[in-house]
């Protein structure tokens, strides 16, 4: 019988057969994550993983474009009608580079054109 740290070790050049990865692997590590006191709840759903995934490469600035190849979804308007509200940002940039518009120029600073 192969024991639980056998059966962590994946081969990704087959598929994973979700039941059988699902009762061997996720659903026991979920348990003993809740166990250890880690705030896994009971019901952390085996979907939610690629909800975390797709979270976490929003984070790390994935564009939308991108995530929907990586997620498999049809086009860009399946990733962002599940993960818009991931995407909202407080448009720092663009509110910085519109507020430098009305500084001040420099007397080195040379206008292009008169006006």
């Amino acid at each position: 019988m192969q024991g639980a740290r056998d059966r962590l070790v994946l081969d990704w050049d087959t598929p994973v057969v979700h039941r059988n990865f699902y009762g061997a692997v996720y659903r026991p590590a979920v348990l003993r994550a809740n166990l250890a006191g880690t705030g896994v709840a009971d019901d952390f759903r085996f979907h939610s993983l690629r909800h975390t995934y797709a979270s976490l490469c929003i984070a790390a600035g994935i564009q939308p474009f991108v995530l929907s190849k990586f997620m498999g979804h049809a086009n860009t308007n399946v990733t962002l009608g599940v993960y818009a509200h991931l995407f909202q940002d407080d448009h720092a940039d663009a509110m910085a580079a519109l507020g430098a518009l009305g500084t001040p120029r420099p007397a080195s600073v040379v206008p292009m054109r008169a006006g």
